[in-house]
């Protein structure tokens, strides 16, 4: 009743606030008809008097006199003006151009009569006026050839790189080698003569190299280690001559090498004549790279993904001084990158760029400017103006699944590839590692998985390396989900191999766990030989698969309703979002709690340590 009330009394203010902003309105209308019929009556009696009107006639008048007149005058007389400078200037010319001519024919008199004497005493003069004489004809030299390997229009700076972070210290450090190299020499600073910049593809190296150049204003040099690369003998040596010969004369210049591992490996590795022709080219590259050490007129940047096989002569200082490790761009990176991106794209003010860098995890710049491209061509295939958040998102599941497959299928398929997903979604929330799901989907994708379960994980636990043993073990289970599902669902004798890839992922991640010395029979790697003990290495991590196996039946069991309710959903709707998914877990879920993670071990203990000395105390 309180509610109805209150409902009432907004309903009668509400009226009450409009009736009064309709009689302010109207107010306001009757006062602008008395003041344009005010107006009127006073415009008309101005025009009926004859001296208003000869007023602004001569207003007018004037205005047209100084606006058209004047300026007409003005200009005519400039112009004048100009014509008579001109005439004046070009007077001085001829006058000039004729006092030249006086002077040179007097020089050249007294040049002819010099010649003559010195002529009857100079042999060699007299020998090349016969050469002269006899009709023959000294070819010119040509021209000096353009350089070969310079791009030219580098407008690439620092502000069209983003995400870099502490890197772009070091690269705003080599610019100033280039524009303040002269205090550092005077200083007794060294300036490096190579740069080695490795990164995993589509990072930006090649990028970073021209935004070196473009921010320092020298020449670019750009080739590729694969053009080093002949099987005619000296061939690729010469190229690398010719290319540090054309940096040193247009000094200060940047050259730059694209995939060094391509001429840059270890020598000896190859035999063969071409082996020994990739070993001479880069042997004159290290010769090429010790003559510019230290003097800062050229520098070389090399870009790599693969140092770990380049020669240990080409790596070492003195040659590639600095060695530049760029890493895929960070969540705070990949927001800088897609601003970058966006900017010549007509994007919607309400683009939440955070939530789709966080769809990106682990991709890199290439990859992050195609998603931009990607979401530009669905806005004009849909006849749009802006590019949204929906646009992004979608183009980013393009880029890391691929584009969506259409194909029919039978309910009994969508209802396998249900309960596959949902139950690695169901188990998933029972771990803290995993429990951070995105979304939920079953629609395929061309070429790629029936469905996806997209997680938001760790980045520096699951790509580094960093799992602890519980969250492998959470891992395992997750994986051999959805054969306990099948099992459990529809009988052992009706089991299929949709599940088989996360079983073999199981599989894997088990037999690390037992190499890696977590299991509790080979815990530390006491006495452990891999090739002596496969077997019972194989039989522990088979031990490992049982124990997850069951660990998965058991939750499944749990959540008998939830796993009904979410393969429904996905049947029906084909993709579960995280709102969606989560109000299902809420209302149907049944889970155990967390176990305590390594922080809250630690409060505890130093809880009970203090309780300790103060109970001595």
């Amino acid at each position: 009743m309180e509610k109805a009330l209150r409902n009432q009394k907004k309903m009668e203010d509400r009226k009450r606030r409009l009736e009064e902003r309709k009689a302010k309105y109207k107010d306001s209308l009757k006062q602008a008809r008395k003041n344009y019929q005010t107006m009127a009556r006073k415009w008309a009696s101005l025009a009926r008097d004859q001296n208003v009107a000869t007023v602004i006639g001569l207003l007018f008048f004037f205005v047209f006199y100084r606006t058209v007149v004047l300026s007409y005058r003005k200009q005519r007389k400039d112009y004048e003006d100009r014509l008579k400078i001109e005439k004046a200037e070009a007077d001085e010319r001829k006058k000039l151009r004729q006092l030249e001519k006086e002077m040179t024919g007097f020089e050249e008199a007294v040049e002819d009569e010099g010649e003559e004497r010195e002529g009857e005493q100079n042999p060699y003069l007299q020998m090349a006026k016969k050469f002269m004489r006899s009709g023959a004809r000294v070819r010119r030299a040509h021209s000096k050839r353009l350089p070969q390997y310079m791009e030219r229009s580098v407008d690439v700076k620092f502000k069209d790189v983003a995400g870099l972070g502490n890197i772009r210290l070091e690269l705003e450090e080599i610019v100033k080698f280039f524009t303040m190299g002269e205090v550092y020499r005077r200083r007794g600073v060294k300036i490096p003569g190579g740069i080695l910049l490795c990164g995993p593809p589509g990072v930006g190296k090649t990028l970073l190299a021209k935004a070196v150049a473009g921010e320092a204003g020298v020449n670019f040099f750009s080739i590729s280690a694969s053009q080093f690369v002949e099987i005619y003998v000296g061939v690729g040596a010469s190229r690398v001559r010719a290319l540090y010969q054309e940096a040193k004369e247009n000094a200060p210049s940047v050259v730059f090498i694209d995939e060094l591992d391509a001429v840059g490996r270890e020598r000896g590795l190859i035999k063969g004549s071409g082996g020994q022709e990739r070993d001479a080219t880069l042997n004159q590259l290290l010769v090429c790279l010790d003559g510019f050490e230290g003097r800062g007129d050229v520098i070389t940047i090399a870009a790599t993904n693969r140092p770990d096989i380049l020669d240990p002569a080409l790596v070492r200082p003195g040659r590639f001084d600095r060695k530049i490790y760029i890493p895929k761009p960070s969540l705070a990176g990949r927001v800088e990158i897609l601003k970058v991106h966006a900017q010549k794209k007509p994007m919607a003010e309400d683009v939440d760029y955070v939530a789709v860098a966080s769809m990106t995890e682990g991709m890199v710049g290439a990859e992050l400017a195609n998603i931009v491209e990607i979401a530009a061509i669905n806005m004009m295939r849909d006849g749009r103006a802006e590019i949204t958040t929906d646009d992004l998102l979608q183009a980013a599941q393009i880029e890391e699944r691929g584009m969506l497959d259409k194909k029919q299928r039978s309910e009994e398929m969508w209802k396998r590839l249900a309960l596959n997903e949902a139950a690695m979604a169901v188990v998933a929330v029972n771990f803290p590692d995993l429990k951070n799901i995105e979304f939920v989907t079953i629609s395929p994708r061309a070429g790629r998985e029936l469905g996806y379960v997209r997680v938001k994980m760790d980045h520096l636990k699951f790509s580094s390396g960093m799992l602890s043993r519980q969250s492998l073990l959470d891992h395992i289970t997750v994986q051999i989900a959805p054969r306990a599902a099948d099992e459990i669902w529809f009988g052992e004798d009706q089991l299929s191999t949709i599940w088989a890839e996360t079983a073999d992922n199981a599989r894997s991640a088990a037999r690390s766990f037992v190499l890696g010395g977590l299991s509790k029979k080979f815990y530390g790697l006491a006495d452990f030989w891999v090739v002596d003990r496969i077997n019972e290495i194989d039989l522990e991590a088979l031990h490992i698969l049982s124990k997850c196996y069951e660990r998965a039946k058991k939750i499944l069991k749990q959540n008998r309703t939830l796993m009904d309710k979410v393969v429904d959903e996905l049947v029906t709707k084909k993709s579960l979002t995280k709102q969606e998914f989560f109000h299902l877990v809420e209302e149907n879920g049944q889970f155990d709690p967390y176990p305590p993670s390594i922080v809250d071990i630690r409060n505890a203990k130093r809880v009970q340590f203090q309780e300790m000395m103060m109970s001595r105390k």
